[in-house]
């Protein structure tokens, strides 16, 4: 698998963006963005997925729980400058409007007045583009997008503040004109680009810039979304939230009886069956790549409002991923490379990691992602250690760089599939281990026609010598022991499900793992390790996962 880049910006919109650098830099950004007020929206556009109305109340109360952290907010949100960053960009992005708007009453009215006119008083105080915080393009582009849905609820504030808020989203938008697709990584600058759009179909005053603002969105849905319908960043979270604004974007253009843009319609059609790829049997998501397992009513939601009926596919091959089904058991394995920039800030050092369910039951996972954006937990969930597949020596099987992004070492993948009646078997490998350790890691997988045995193996070729760990993180629901000579574990479900792991090639242990992927706090749970040393000839692990079966 190769790895993705993105494209290229046109001309005429990288030199516009290297003006806007120019003049932000001589501090004559504000003459830039200057012009009328615009007029406020003729017809309002509604929150196409509403808030939590608990999270409302919760701000009234004076506690905003955002990207995962929750913090006491003494005056306003923009005082507190030591907040984690994704918290910082969640406040600026005004995503908690949505829950404000949900609460209903005159207190959540008064707080989103409030809130909005000491960040309307923060912006005016500095020189436009001075804090990057405020201007930057992905959070601009999803204030832009919220204001203008909540334009009614913001407007209770009287016309006095509806003045203001105007002059602003004039500077933003005009912001936006200039930096939109040409700032930002991943799902970020599909973020800019959609609250450029957005402001171009709804107020009259940027009408003009539509086509422009139009081309941007299908230039960066050619480059992010793949010919198989997966994102470009290979993250199923980011799969689900770009599906979810398209679709939101969609039923803006359907709403005010524009033409929707065929690439966006496509684009839809393209990500809703790849969504359903990524799902388990519980409804949640698999959990690659800075993912974690989701709101299964929500990705419901979704889907619905997709209008795509395609079937979730088997395989995504320009994303890298493979699905093992029969019977009830399904198996989720990632056997692409990482991405190039800008798509890789999600990206796990997890190659040929896999995820198995039974049913609505997960058994193998892996660790998943952290609800914050900050801290230790971030750089942890992204090791190959955090994932259920093979790492030597204690080392990632992709370099991740300090900034957060994957390195010049990475892996690339060879995939063969083949299928035999409802037998599947998917021959993998990697070679994220060539530079260091000479080796070679090679996965294979056969799953029975019936589902009820899967086999796998696990092998190294190239130097003796480095130490190996195949791990299978388990997730918190199920029960582990191992059997008396260490060469087999049986695995049990809150169902009452049996299932037995045995081993050959390698030594069993157990041991403690997390588990960061569902919608509350970090879990604790156990992991199944396989350790060896290669040898001459390498080394091969034989496992098989077979239900057992009540006599």
């Amino acid at each position: 698998m190769k790895p993705v880049a993105h494209a290229q910006t046109p001309f005429g919109q990288a030199l516009l963006y290297r003006t806007a650098s120019a003049t932000r830099a001589l501090g004559l950004y504000r003459v830039l963005l200057s012009g009328p007020r615009p007029c406020a929206p003729m017809r309002p556009v509604a929150d196409p997925w509403g808030g939590d109305a608990a999270a409302g109340r919760s701000i009234v109360s004076g506690r905003l729980s955002l990207a995962g952290t929750s913090l006491t907010v003494p005056v306003s949100p923009w005082d507190l400058s030591d907040a984690p960053l994704a918290w910082r960009r969640a406040a600026h992005s005004f995503s908690w409007l949505s829950d404000l708007a949900a609460a209903g009453g005159e207190d959540t009215v008064e707080c989103a007045r409030a809130y909005t006119e000491s960040w309307l008083a923060l912006e005016t105080s500095t020189p436009p583009g001075a804090n990057r915080m405020l201007w930057n393009a992905a959070v601009t582009g999803q204030r832009v997008r919220n204001w203008l849905y909540h334009w009614p609820f913001l407007m209770s504030g009287g016309t006095k503040l509806a003045d203001r808020i105007l002059e602003s989203l004039g500077r933003q938008i005009r912001h936006l004109s200039f930096v939109a697709g040409s700032e930002g990584t991943g799902a970020d600058r599909l973020a800019a680009i959609s609250g450029f759009v957005h402001a171009s179909v709804v107020l009259s005053a940027f009408r003009a810039r539509m086509p422009r603002a139009i081309g941007m969105l299908e230039r960066e849905l050619f480059a992010s979304i793949l010919p198989d319908g997966c994102h470009a960043t290979r993250s199923p979270r980011i799969q689900f939230e770009v599906l979810r604004d398209l679709v939101a974007l969609r039923d803006l253009f359907r709403g005010l009886h524009e033409e929707v843009p065929i690439a966006l319609v496509t684009a839809i059609d393209r990500m809703a069956p790849v969504l359903r790829f990524f799902r388990h049997g519980d409804g949640g998501l698999a959990l690659f790549n800075d993912t974690r397992e989701g709101d299964a009513t929500v990705i419901d939601a979704v889907l619905g409002r997709s209008d795509a009926r395609g079937r979730a596919p088997a395989r995504c091959p320009h994303g890298g991923f493979e699905r093992l089904s029969a019977g009830k058991l399904s198996v989720l394995v990632d056997s692409g490379a990482p991405p190039d920039s800008p798509y890789d800030d999600h990206a796990h050092a997890g190659p040929l990691s896999l995820e198995i369910a039974y049913g609505t039951e997960r058994l193998i996972v892996n660790c998943g992602a952290a609800r914050t954006r900050d801290g230790e937990w971030i750089r942890a969930q992204r090791t190959t250690a955090a994932h259920s597949t093979l790492g030597v020596e204690d080392t990632n099987a992709d370099a991740i760089t300090t900034d957060g992004r994957i390195g010049r070492r990475r892996a690339s993948t060879v995939v063969e599939r083949n299928e035999d009646g409802h037998a599947v078997w998917v021959d993998m490998s990697h070679d994220g281990y060539a530079r260091l350790f000479g080796l070679t890691h090679r996965r294979r997988l056969y799953l029975a026609p019936e589902g009820n045995d899967l086999r796998g193996e696990d092998s190294l070729t190239g130097e003796e010598g480095h130490t190996f760990t195949l791990r299978f993180h388990l997730h918190p629901k199920v029960q582990v022991s191992l059997l008396a000579n260490h060469a087999s574990a049986l695995l049990k479900t809150p169902s009452g499900s049996g299932w037995r792991l045995r081993i050959n090639g390698a030594a069993m242990t157990l041991t403690d793992s997390v588990y960061l992927g569902s919608a509350q706090e970090t879990k604790r749970t156990q992991q199944i390790l396989l350790t060896g040393v290669t040898g001459p000839d390498g080394v091969t692990v034989k496992w098989a996962l077979q239900r057992e079966t009540k006599r």
